[in-house]
């Protein structure tokens, strides 16, 4: 079964190159334009992970994080983020606020698919 990822961006064309990456190595992808619509199709619907920038309209990807991680459904769910806004204190407002990677734009499909498969991969038994 195709691991289900969510994408969050408020820029429609950075949403469709990253469903077209994803999807043509045979992930299910939904994808949501802002932090309120994210937060609503994540209540609905199961994910493995979730693919989502900060800078968004409504709500903050920081915020949408915060929200994903206090629910008991969705709290171990993977979260990274995929933004433009570098810098310490981003960075580590992005790991205070449940995220296990931060990803700067602009990337490209190689660096994002490791990343992606690499989380998605099952732990190596001892």
């Amino acid at each position: 079964m195709a691991k289900r990822i969510l994408v969050v961006d408020d820029d429609e064309n950075i949403l469709s190159l990253e469903r077209t990456i994803l999807e043509q190595k045979g992930f299910d992808v939904t994808t949501a334009g802002g932090g309120a619509e994210a937060l609503k199709v994540i209540g609905d619907h199961d994910f493995d992970l979730v693919l989502l920038d900060v800078m968004m309209p409504e709500i903050d990807g920081f915020t949408v994080c915060r929200r994903i991680k206090e629910e008991a459904r969705t709290k171990e769910i993977p979260v990274i983020f995929l933004t433009a806004k570098g810098g310490g204190e981003a960075l580590a407002e992005g790991f205070e606020s449940g995220a296990i990677m931060y990803i700067n734009k602009p990337f490209t499909a190689n660096k994002l698919l490791t990343i992606v498969n690499t989380m998605l991969e099952p732990p190596a038994a001892p």
